[in-house]
C-alpha cells in the first residue's frame, strides 16, 4: 500500500480531473481501505481489483476509494521496475525494502502536498464491511498524529503509526534501517521521489 500523504495527494492532484464535488467523502474514502489495518477487515474486502475499475465509483465515497486501490496498483509496478531485483528477498525483506521506499516517497509527498487542509476531512462517514465507524475514526486519528506537522514528517512519526496499526517492533526497527540507508544514495533518492508524477501521469493514460 502507498503510505497516507502519498494517497492524499494523489487524489488531490487528480480531483479536477474526476469532478470531486464532496471532499470530506472523496478523502475519506481514499484511506478508508487502509483502516483494515486497525478494523480488522480482511484485505480482499477493501482492496480487491474490482476496485480499480472506474465503474466501481458511484459517489465520491467510492470514487476515492477506487482512486486508493489504482494508486497501490500503480506505486507497486513502478517499485517492481525500480528497486531491483526483489525475488531473491525473503517476503519479510521484500516487504521492509518496498515499504522503506514508500515511506521515502511519503515523505516527500507530505512536504509538497497540502496536508493542512486535507486532514480535518478525514472522517468515518460510510462503513461499506459493518465495520466500527469509531475504529475507523481512529485508524483517521492515527493519521493526523502523523502528520501533525506543517514539516516533513519525521522516521518516529511513521514508527509511531506502524506501531499504533499493529506492526512488531522488530519490523519496524528492520525498516528503519532500511529508509536510513536509502536515504544515503542520493541517485535513489532522485529516483523514488519522481514516482509521483510518474504515477499521476500513468492514471491518466490508463483511465483518460
Amino acid at each position: 500500500m502507498a503510505l497516507p500523504a502519498t494517497h492524499l495527494r494523489f487524489a488531490a492532484v487528480l480531483a479536477d480531473q474526476l469532478a470531486v464535488s464532496d471532499w470530506q467523502a472523496y478523502l475519506s474514502g481514499t484511506l478508508y481501505p487502509d483502516s483494515r489495518w486497525v478494523t480488522g477487515v480482511a484485505r480482499q474486502q477493501t482492496h480487491d481489483a474490482r476496485f480499480r475499475d472506474p465503474a466501481f465509483a458511484t459517489d465520491d465515497f467510492t470514487l476515492g476509494w477506487h482512486i486508493h486501490c489504482a494508486c497501490d496498483q500503480i506505486q507497486g509496478d513502478i517499485h517492481a521496475a525500480c528497486l531491483g531485483d526483489l525475488t531473491t528477498l525473503t517476503p519479510i525483506a521484500r516487504w521492509v525494502r518496498v515499504s522503506a521506499a514508500k515511506v521515502i516517497q511519503d515523505m516527500d509527498d507530505a512536504a509538497k502536498g497540502k496536508l493542512s487542509d486535507y486532514l480535518p476531512l478525514l472522517v468515518a462517514c460510510q462503513t461499506p464491511n459493518q465495520e466500527s465507524d469509531v475504529d475507523i475514526d481512529n485508524y483517521f486519528g492515527f493519521v493526523k498524529q502523523a502528520y501533525h506537522c506543517l514539516s516533513t514528517p519525521a522516521w518516529q512519526d511513521y514508527a509511531r503509526l506502524w506501531e499504533q496499526v499493529g506492526l512488531d517492533r522488530p519490523t519496524v526497527l528492520q525498516m528503519e534501517n532500511e529508509v536510513q540507508q536509502m536515504r544515503s544514495d542520493p541517485s535513489l533518492i532522485a529516483t523514488l521521489n519522481a514516482i509521483f508524477d510518474q504515477m499521476v501521469n500513468q492514471y491518466s493514460i490508463e483511465n483518460g
